[in-house]
């Protein structure tokens, strides 16, 4: 992972909230305008109409004067856009008819999407296994960064205390100036965070013990680590925020979750990789998928930048 440039400066121009109008996507909608005011920006709210049941005989598809579905959908899209955080905001809405991730494609190509922000309502287990997630195939399939609320985010709109967990790949790597530029522009708080697996230690009986060797490997491991992340912000000093670094012993996801509630962070930025064509949908239908679970659990929203 190589050294952040400072002079780089993250703008989003151009916002898509994607919302269901379920109480999750307004909550995704107040971090959506609170970024879009802190931008400049300009957002699009859009609503994506299920598509139609096939049926054995080819229809062609029904007026939109006459569908329910699509004008129920335009009263909802209507009462989204005229709440109190999008009075001030240039604002658009885009209502279309199909599948909830090709819709959210086309949007993000023909609008030059920079952020796409949504809520989730989380979907873990069996349910999550069998259904997938929409957000967690969103998030690593879009080609923009994805702002994710999900259903514990209770902290605020106001985005002054960032976590960045990364692995040193390439899309950590991709994903720190996201969270440089968020503390920066707040003139808050960035915290680099690592995390290294406990040692495994063989069972020696109910006298168990770790032996040295174990300490001093772990050890040797944390000051690896952080000396890899002071590499990562070699000067604070030409930054507006504080900048902490931190090398836990834990697993993910649990450990980013933990460090995020001590911290009391406002926002957890990350990278997430995608190998092959289809990873993302693969990804959707996995339980213990690292991301998926940060964002289910988080008490704040989560971005997710792909390489």
């Amino acid at each position: 992972m190589t050294t952040l440039e400072l002079e780089k400066s993250i703008t989003f121009r151009n916002i898509l909230l994607a919302t269901d109008f379920s109480e999750a996507s307004e909550h995704a909608l107040q971090y959506a305008a609170a970024v879009t005011d802190l931008n400049h920006s300009q957002l699009f709210v859009l609503h994506a109409v299920p598509p139609e049941a096939r049926g054995p005989v080819p229809l062609d598809p029904l007026p939109k004067s006459i569908d329910h579905d699509y004008s129920n959908a335009r009263l909802n899209l209507d009462r989204a856009v005229f709440a109190e955080p999008l009075q001030h905001l240039r604002h658009e809405e885009i209502l279309e008819r199909g599948p909830v991730a090709e819709v959210v494609s086309n949007a993000i190509q023909e609008n030059k999407i920079d952020l796409l922000v949504l809520g989730t309502h989380g979907r873990t287990g069996l349910k999550k296994l069998v259904m997938g997630s929409v957000a967690e195939e969103l998030f690593r399939s879009a080609p923009c960064p994805v702002l994710t609320v999900g259903p514990s985010a209770t902290r605020g709109t106001q985005i002054r205390k960032v976590l960045f967990a990364t692995d040193f790949g390439p899309s950590s790597e991709h994903a720190l100036p996201y969270a440089v530029d968020f503390a920066n522009k707040a003139g808050g708080e960035l915290l680099l965070l690592h995390l290294i697996p406990p040692v495994p230690v063989e069972y020696v009986g109910p006298f168990w013990y770790p032996g040295s060797d174990v300490i001093e490997r772990e050890e040797a491991s944390r000051r690896k680590f952080m000396e890899k992340l002071h590499d990562l912000v070699p000067s604070s000093s030409a930054l507006d925020c504080k900048v902490e670094y931190r090398v836990e012993c834990h697993f993910a996801p649990e450990g980013i979750i933990e460090v995020a509630r001590r911290y009391e962070a406002d926002l957890i930025v990350m990278g997430v990789r995608e190998s092959g064509r289809n990873a993302s949908r693969i990804a959707a239908h996995l339980p213990w998928a690292i991301a998926h679970d940060v964002v289910c659990y988080a008490a704040c929203p989560v971005l997710t930048v792909r390489a």
